[in-house]
């Protein structure tokens, strides 16, 4: 009878808010042989395996525009791991609580062969919160050593807007640049954090940060890459890479862990906290006064 009493426009947000948190309770949907979009309550994200990442969307603002992967073998060119060979069928699974969902490729020829593990973790809808883990192993199947280049290009669009950012690179204390921020216009910010890197000899990485001119810093572009270590860009629309270099010796490989997390600007966190508190103490405030209701209904 309450939702009776609300305006009409109240009402059907309210459906709505209801709809898409039915439909984000850890789903996946398929819509096309390489097209798969994961969910999982106030977000989703858009996984092609043949082509890379995008529409990382939280409380119904698209955050990245694109995220993709690149390797090369020595000083060949580089190349999008994409055309290493045919996705192997994804792998699906979710967690009880249907609060995090996860896809599970790998591509692989008679040389090499990069597997994919994305993770997308949500948080309360409304909360305009959502990370997302990833972990990208690389394994040498060939009969010699090999040097293997692996890169990270990311181009995230925070809050829906492809300007007025700035990105940062930064060393989390072991020495190498291992941790990304990036800023945007309405207050959103990206936490890139490399939490390991296992396996191989002689391991070193380099980054770039820059602005967006399509050229993906010569990735894909038919030449061997080395990032030049530029640490931050911005304000604009901005763009980072990771570059790992590794010795792997036939058949051992290389694991790398990363985690990215979406959160709002302070304010709009604090904002919501405060809500949530006053939801909790109204319920409380509810069920305390049934509980002091007439003592003829108290058994």
């Amino acid at each position: 009878m309450r939702l009776l009493r609300k305006p009409l426009v109240d009402r059907v947000r309210l459906c709505q808010n209801i709809f898409v948190a039915m439909l984000c309770a850890g789903s996946v949907v398929q819509s096309k042989a390489d097209l798969y979009t994961i969910a999982a309550r106030d977000t989703s994200l858009q996984i092609d395996t043949a082509g890379g990442l995008s529409q990382w969307i939280i409380d119904g603002a698209n955050q990245l525009n694109e995220q993709s992967f690149y390797y090369s073998l020595g000083s060949s060119p580089a190349a999008s791991i994409y055309t290493i060979g045919l996705a192997s069928t994804p792998s699906l699974t979710t967690n009880i609580s249907k609060t995090t969902i996860s896809l599970n490729t790998t591509y692989a020829n008679s040389v090499i062969s990069v597997g994919t593990l994305f993770s997308l973790q949500s948080s309360p809808v409304g909360s305009g919160k959502a990370a997302l883990s990833q972990t990208l192993t690389i394994n040498n199947l060939s009969l010699t050593s090999q040097v293997f280049h692996f890169y990270q290009y990311s181009d995230f669009d925070l809050g829906g807007v492809s300007g007025s950012q700035s990105v940062q690179f930064s060393s989390n204390g072991s020495g190498q640049q291992y941790q990304v921020v990036q800023t945007g216009l309405n207050g959103v910010i990206l936490t890139g954090l490399v939490t390991s890197v296992t396996g191989g000899s002689a391991v070193q990485s380099e980054v770039q940060a820059g602005l967006f001119d399509g050229t993906r810093f010569g990735l894909g572009g038919g030449g061997s890459v080395t990032l030049n270590n530029t640490p931050a860009a911005g304000p604009g629309d901005v763009v980072y890479a990771y570059e790992w270099d590794a010795t792997l010796a036939p058949g051992t490989s290389i694991t790398i862990s990363e985690i990215q997390t979406v959160v709002p600007e302070p304010a709009s966190a604090a904002l919501f906290a405060c809500g949530t508190l006053a939801a909790a103490l109204l319920c409380r405030r509810r069920q305390s006064g049934r509980s002091r209701g007439p003592s003829f209904l108290q058994f």
